[in-house]
């Protein structure tokens, strides 16, 4: 299961994010919107305006500091 999180710097949601994932050892690549604009390009292209966004493999996204949606991710990569 590849996990991509789309964040900038200064963001608080983003950092309670990674920061939850990284606590459950799951593995994600970040893609900063503010260093990259292809990166912001596709947030968008994704439907969202907010960060962070989650993106789970190629099929499923949420955005926000979401826990009760991030547990479910843990149990879900951990499967």
């Amino acid at each position: 299961m590849n996990i991509t999180i789309y964040s900038k710097s200064g963001c608080p949601e983003c950092v309670f994010t990674k920061k939850f994932l990284e606590s459950e050892n799951v593995s994600f690549e970040e893609k900063r919107v503010d260093q990259n604009k292809a990166y912001l390009d596709e947030v968008v292209l994704l439907g969202y305006s907010s960060l962070p966004v989650i993106q789970i493999g190629l099929d499923e996204t949420f955005n926000g500091y979401n826990p009760e949606r991030l547990e479910k991710l843990v149990t879900e990569w951990r499967k």
